[in-house]
């Protein structure tokens, strides 16, 4: 053997590794903890790289030094055993990040903000490494830790409005809903990144709709929505189920009528109190991007609806018909 591959055959840790060859500049030696023919190459001079591979592969692995003039027989490696009763050793995060990823988990997995209060929850919390502590990760209370969502959401819409800037068209859907007697409105806007050509989303509002669904009033708030987050004139449409009152407001106040879908032979029913009451109240003018119908609303309302018409009125033209010719015979 060259003497100059004497200084990884001196390396306190060599024994954990079998050398395999001797090359002009370097060594080849297999790892005898890895699973399989795990070879590595290091200089003759130095073993920086061997020692990456035990940090990055075995960091878990309690290490004995060799005895002085072993070359040969590795010493029995001490697997370490997982301690539930504590926090981990390995990896710590800082209390900042720890909030982010339950904040993450809670709207993500849309858990109740009281999953913070849970005592099997803040067990679980406790055994992460938190950077400065010994008990592991402490979550706030429920009060504290919606303040910290808000923030988080106002960082989140300062991200968007960021991202729409650079963008040139986006399309939008809108939907509103009740639950539990209370209505609530929600918009999401969908676009092309420019540079990976993938299709993006994001939530942009679901607020709370008091008073009457009229198409005005669902103009004013989708038209709202729209301007905080500076969308108008980028958007190439809005997407909307069948409503009533979501096609009039879009028929009253789209920006432009060419692009607008055909309804002149459509029957829309009307209010009459309702066009009593607004009468001329209703003067301000809102505008709105052009308007396409959920293709998949409409063929379940085909489904659910026109075809149980059809048939019903399939029975009665067969009733009729028979009612007809008893009476001629």
């Amino acid at each position: 053997m060259a003497g100059q591959s004497f200084t990884f055959l001196r390396w306190k840790y060599s024994n954990y590794f079998e050398l395999v060859e001797e090359r002009e500049k370097g060594i080849v030696v297999k790892c005898r903890l890895c699973v399989g023919e795990k070879l590595l190459s290091t200089a003759k001079n130095t073993t920086s790289n061997l020692k990456k591979h035990l940090h990055a592969k075995h960091s878990t692995t309690e290490m004995d030094e060799k005895e002085p003039n072993d070359t040969c027989t590795p010493p029995q490696a001490k697997q370490q055993k997982l301690d539930f009763s504590s926090p981990s050793p390995g990896k710590t995060i800082s209390s900042t990040e720890l909030n982010k990823l339950v904040a993450a988990f809670i709207v993500e997995e849309m858990q109740p903000l009281s999953t913070v209060e849970a005592p099997t929850f803040r067990n679980i919390i406790s055994k992460i490494s938190v950077t400065g502590k010994r008990t592991g990760g402490v979550l706030p209370d429920r009060k504290t830790f919606t303040n910290f969502l808000d923030n988080a959401y106002m960082e989140m819409e300062t991200d968007l409005k960021k991202t729409f800037a650079d963008l040139e068209y986006v399309s939008t859907t809108a939907d509103l809903w009740t639950a539990q007697n209370k209505s609530f409105l929600g918009i999401t806007v969908h676009w092309i990144d420019p540079a990976s050509l993938h299709r993006q989303k994001a939530a942009i509002a679901c607020r709370r709709f008091r008073g009457r669904h009229t198409y005005d009033a669902i103009a004013a708030e989708i038209e709202q929505i729209h301007s905080s987050f500076a969308l108008c004139g980028k958007i190439t449409a809005t997407v909307t189920d069948n409503g009533a009152n979501f096609v009039k407001a879009f028929r009253m106040f789209q920006a432009d009528d060419d692009e607008a879908e055909n309804n002149e032979d459509e029957v829309i029913f009307t209010d009459l109190h309702e066009v009593l009451r607004d009468d001329s109240e209703t003067s301000e003018r809102y505008i709105l991007p052009p308007h396409h119908r959920c293709a998949s609303h409409t063929l379940t309302l085909i489904c659910t609806n026109d075809v149980v018409k059809f048939l019903t009125a399939e029975e009665l033209c067969a009733l009729c018909e028979h009612d007809v010719t008893v009476v001629l015979d």
